[in-house]
């Protein structure tokens, strides 16, 4: 067993200990095939949170300031767990390059399309990254949303962790890798995401 999946099950049942979650639509998630897994953000442990009902590793964009200022440990625990940095708000060639090949092996990426934490209970709003990494390689997304109530995660919060169906790469317009085709598949992944968390607990 890799030291991936040691941990998620090392550490589940001490998270189920601290907070009621729930989980919807396992069935969605494909059992093979690349894949990008979308989710809006709203604590530092959504990772987690997303990976535990996947039975394959899923590997995570990552701020780059996560590998730099907390320590050698750090990082080297974050490779391992199949994270990769990301320099936010700046033309990162290296993580664009690293995501497609991992779409492209046939693997998972895991992104956060909203780039930070958003603690509020405001409206999914995806940047347009997801949809490049998607013309680039082809691959469906796969829409995931995290409902909690509440601008902090406390003992015992309740969490629903949804996944919706998968959205074909066909239905995400992005044929031409145009500017129109990028904000369309971004208004249908927020109609998507957005929809899943009016469902609510």
């Amino acid at each position: 067993m890799s030291l991936y999946f040691f941990l998620l099950r090392i550490v589940t049942p001490f998270a189920r200990l601290l907070f009621r979650i729930r989980y919807v639509g396992r069935e969605n998630i494909p059992k093979e095939g690349k894949l990008i897994v979308c989710s809006n953000h709203r604590s530092v442990i959504d990772p987690y949170l997303v990976a535990v009902p996947f039975k394959r590793q899923l590997h995570f964009m990552a701020k780059s300031e996560l590998f730099q200022e907390h320590g050698k440990f750090a990082a080297w625990f974050l490779r391992k767990m199949g994270a990769f940095p990301v320099r936010r708000d700046k033309g990162d060639t290296e993580s664009i390059r690293k995501a497609a090949e991992i779409l492209e092996q046939g693997e998972i990426l895991g992104i956060f399309p909203q780039g930070r934490v958003v603690f509020d209970t405001s409206s999914f709003r995806p940047k347009a990254g997801f949809a490049l990494l998607a013309a680039r390689t082809k691959a469906p997304v796969l829409p995931v949303s995290i409902y909690r109530e509440g601008e902090k995660m406390r003992f015992r919060s309740k969490v629903t962790i949804r996944i919706g169906p998968v959205i074909p790469y066909e239905e995400l317009g992005l044929e031409d890798s145009s500017r129109e085709g990028l904000k369309q598949a971004s208004a249908l992944l927020a109609e998507k995401i957005n929809g899943q968390l009016e469902e609510k607990y």
